[in-house]
């Protein structure tokens, strides 16, 4: 479920940060729900378990998970709300953004897709 891209421009740990971010965001793990252990996603991965235990560890301190000691990780119930969250969603927004701007999208025909997704609820 997780892909690291070794010869990408950002670090291992960043990578499975915001992939596990995605994943939260994506509902495919909602709040309490138990997430891969630090030893299944360093395997299924490849990646140094020191590095996945950083990733998950940043992902504690910002409170988008929290840990149980002898049973795992697991979603916290304000995860969405966290400001790793948040961030990750700015900046995926930003980089659309830049994208549709960089191929002729006009600001208004943006703010007209804005206010559509948001009429849809």
């Amino acid at each position: 479920m997780i892909n690291i891209d070794k010869q990408g421009r950002s670090p291992v740990y960043e990578q499975i940060k915001n992939q596990i971010l995605t994943l939260i965001n994506l509902g495919v793990y909602p709040p309490h729900s138990k997430l891969p252990s630090i030893r299944a996603v360093s395997a299924e991965t490849g990646v140094n378990i020191n590095t996945v235990k950083r990733a998950f560890s940043e992902l504690e301190i910002s409170g988008v998970i929290y840990s149980v000691p002898g049973t795992g990780s697991f979603v916290s119930d304000d995860a969405a709300a966290s400001r790793a969250v948040s961030a990750k969603a700015q900046s995926e927004i930003a980089e659309s953004i830049r994208t549709a701007k960089s191929i002729g999208v006009t600001k208004e025909e943006l703010m007209q897709i804005i206010e559509d997704i948001y009429r849809e609820g």
